[in-house]
């Protein structure tokens, strides 16, 4: 989901930008056709542009400019067309309303709009008729507010949508799929910049006995206090995740195996020192390993499992470095 939700950013950005691309350099012959040699150089830089973000899209998957510089062209061409052509100019405003919201980011676009409204409010003051004006003036705020509506409904939505996907519904820990995503995130990272990343998967010890002593709502509690208590300790640079049933993994970026060994151990005293209302103490058996420089995901990933099944046969509530 989390990769379908990108890849919706990805084509609305490919497309709009295309058609800007399209657009800008027909209306650049258009008007040279026209005689208006400064709107045609000005659409002929936009397309210029365009076409850069798109190539920069296809092959780098990267947003120049976050698509700022759509700033710099599309709403000056069409103020400038507005105030060298008023009689049809100013039906491009409401293009440009819309376009902030889809070019820009939503802060930025809510920015970008007033600062266009009022100038082009401005140049349709001089060329309009105050009852014509004052149509102008109303459709122009009601387009705005519309846009924002609609551009920030979805945005929450993607940002609730985003949220359940990657997270699990019962421990508000990162789930198993943003795990495998997450590693191979860091190990990409340790190669390209030599930064220290280590990996700490742990589970609780004879879970399956509390479930079935106290019952599953009892072991979700203690699920939810393990998870709170890591979270409460990790740092924000830190990632935990519910890896299985009982099964959790913390990924520590910037820590090196010797830190992340000392820190598995205090975690692991946290666990056991928690007051779960259960009448027994709860513990913890893990492995931790620093990611090597022949790692692939699967290997990091069964380096620990190997050191947390060895701290199971040596008897739990241990930490074993692999």
């Amino acid at each position: 989901m989390i990769i379908e939700i990108e890849q919706y950013r990805f084509k609305l950005r490919f497309y709009l930008n295309a058609l800007g691309l399209v657009s800008s350099f027909g209306f650049a012959i258009l008007q040279f056709l026209r005689g208006d040699s400064l709107t045609a150089l000005i659409s002929l830089i936009g397309s210029v542009y365009f076409m850069i973000v798109v190539y920069r899209l296809i092959t780098k998957r990267h947003y120049l400019w976050r698509g700022r510089g759509f700033v710099l062209f599309i709403p000056v061409t069409i103020l400038n067309v507005i105030n060298v052509h008023p009689d049809y100019g100013i039906y491009w405003a409401y293009v440009g309303v819309l376009s902030f919201f889809l070019a820009l980011e939503l802060k930025e676009a809510c920015l970008g709009v007033c600062l266009f409204i009022i100038i082009t409010l401005y140049f349709a003051n001089l060329h309009y008729p105050s009852p014509v004006f004052i149509r102008i003036f109303a459709t122009l705020i009601l387009v705005g507010l519309f846009s924002f509506l609609l551009s920030f409904f979805i945005e929450q939505l993607l940002i609730k949508v985003n949220s359940l996907v990657i997270h699990d519904s019962l421990t508000n820990a990162l789930n198993r799929h943003t795990f495998h995503t997450s590693i191979e995130g860091s190990l990409k990272a340790f190669f390209r910049y030599k930064t220290p990343v280590s990996l700490f998967i742990f589970d609780i010890d004879y879970f399956k006995k509390i479930n079935d002593t106290h019952g599953h709502p009892i072991g979700d509690e203690v699920l939810i206090k393990i998870s709170h208590l890591m979270k409460n300790r990790l740092r924000d640079s830190d990632l935990l995740f519910r890896y299985g049933g009982e099964e959790f993994a913390i990924l520590l970026n910037h820590t090196n195996q010797q830190e992340a060994f000392k820190l598995s151990q205090e975690l692991r005293v946290l666990v056991e020192k928690q007051d779960y209302n259960i009448g027994q103490t709860v513990t913890i058996s893990g492995g931790v390993s620093q990611a090597q420089p022949l790692d692939q995901a699967h290997t990091w990933i069964d380096r620990c499992d190997k050191a947390l099944y060895q701290a199971k046969s040596a008897g739990r509530n241990k930490v074993i470095q692999g």
